[in-house]
């Protein structure tokens, strides 16, 4: 059996820019990620921190709740596709803890067991992907879609979006031990046949969101145009908080 170890601290300092957490301080408000598997006890959740998030819509709460727990998918992908390093990420070991920062919630991770064990097999690689997004996204997004009536496809495009992201990042790609490896991974997790992975689902939840990228009109750069829109111009920022990929105001240079 290899034996686990401990984040490297540059590992630290990076996933910390992720919304890890190393430490936590117990006066902090936070909430076991297993507690969130309950319907009911994630809805409260959401309830409670409307304000935190500046709507009075749930709707709204709910979404904008995925786009934030998705950066633990960025966390746990970084360590498998940029470290070939594995970490429990089962609701049981996940602390969600509440942070702001720029007058935004931004909820930060912490993880009551820390310690990464290397990936020996692709089959491992597998199991640990079954086992977050099955068995943990996939059961939020559930229950989410079943009590705020926002359709999955709006929330797996939320993370989405943060997936491709952290695949397509040439600073990464240029530190990555093999790029040949970090490609792989990428391309595994859009594969349109292993929908199972993600959940009961017959399509792989991902791929469908991965469209080229196009220039759109005032725009610097190409950006892949989402095909939903995650509400985020509906808190009491309004247009201000609207994501610069809205399928709503991009309009496609031709």
């Amino acid at each position: 059996m290899i034996a686990a170890s401990s984040l490297s601290n540059e590992e630290v300092e990076l996933l910390k820019s992720y919304r890890f957490l190393p430490e936590i301080e117990y006066s902090s408000t936070y909430i076991e990620a297993s507690k969130l598997t309950d319907s009911k006890a994630l809805r409260s959740y959401l309830t409670e921190r409307l304000s935190l998030i500046r709507t009075d819509d749930i709707k709204v709460a709910a979404s904008l709740f995925i786009k934030r727990y998705a950066f633990l998918a960025v966390i746990g992908l970084f360590l498998m596709s940029y470290r070939n390093k594995k970490m429990d990420l089962s609701p049981e070991n996940v602390v969600l803890v509440d942070r702001e920062k720029n007058g935004m919630w931004t909820p930060c991770f912490y993880l009551k067991n820390s310690t990464v064990t290397p990936f020996s097999t692709q089959e491992e690689k597998q199991q640990f992907l079954q086992g977050f997004f099955r068995q943990h996204m996939d059961v939020i997004i559930q229950n989410i879609k079943k009590d705020s009536k926002l359709s999955h496809i709006i929330l797996w495009e939320n993370v989405a979006v943060y997936i491709f992201w952290l695949y397509e990042n040439k600073n990464f790609l240029q530190e990555a031990l093999s790029h040949q490896t970090v490609e792989e991974d990428f391309v595994f997790l859009l594969q349109n046949n292993n929908g199972a992975l993600f959940g009961e689902y017959s399509k792989n939840p991902l791929a469908r969101y991965y469209t080229a990228k196009v220039k759109v009109k005032d725009g610097e750069y190409r950006v892949r145009v989402r095909k939903t829109c995650c509400f985020s111009y509906m808190l009491e920022q309004g247009e201000e908080t609207r994501c610069n990929t809205c399928p709503q105001t991009c309009k496609v240079c031709t």
